[in-house]
């Protein structure tokens, strides 16, 4: 984490404002903890920050590249099974996976269970998961990414830059959650 990030109490009605566009997290970056708690990070309006490529494995074995979701936002959630916050956003992820069309909003899990497939896909069969679930179980890729703890979460672009940054269980399929991925998918 940086100097200029700190951890607040989340307000219940926040939504999504981790996920605002660079010109508006800028003024926050200067000291100002942001008022939804989670974020981790930030960035100025002229320090687009490009995702870490990666290939990694699918749950039934095909290499899968983040830049297979060029042209649409990726909602990159990495995660685990013996992680009880990841467990509980997962139902509100698969919400939104389903409210939104893939050619517009792809929502990607990234797993870091150290035992891959065998544990990863009798949870997602059970939970009833649809969107794709990759497997990281040495976490290079969370590693590339930076992430310091499960679950993180991930907002990139159309163009493949990161856009926000969630860290901690957040309810996807909360209406402010919905109607900010609405607006968003509309700019576009």
């Amino acid at each position: 984490m940086t100097a200029a990030n700190c951890t607040v109490a989340k307000p219940a009605s926040a939504g999504l404002a981790k996920f605002r566009k660079y010109k508006l997290l800028s003024v926050f970056i200067i000291g100002i903890c942001l008022l939804t708690g989670g974020l981790s990070s930030a960035y100025a309006a002229n320090e687009a920050k490009p995702a870490p490529r990666f290939v990694l494995p699918s749950l039934h074995g095909e290499p899968v590249r983040l830049d297979d979701f060029r042209g649409r936002y990726v909602l990159l959630n990495f995660w685990a099974t013996w992680c009880g916050p990841c467990k509980v956003e997962m139902p509100s992820l698969e919400n939104l996976n389903r409210k939104f069309p893939p050619s517009k909003l792809a929502v990607v899990g990234v797993s870091n269970d150290m035992f891959g497939a065998t544990v990863v896909k009798p949870y997602v069969e059970s939970q009833g998961l649809t969107f794709p679930i990759l497997l990281d179980p040495g976490s290079d890729v969370s590693n590339s990414f930076h992430v310091l703890s499960l679950p993180s979460t991930y907002l990139i672009d159309p163009d493949g830059n990161i856009i926000g940054e969630q860290s901690g269980a957040e309810n996807w399929s909360a209406p402010e959650t919905l109607q900010y991925f609405e607006d968003l998918l509309k700019q576009r």
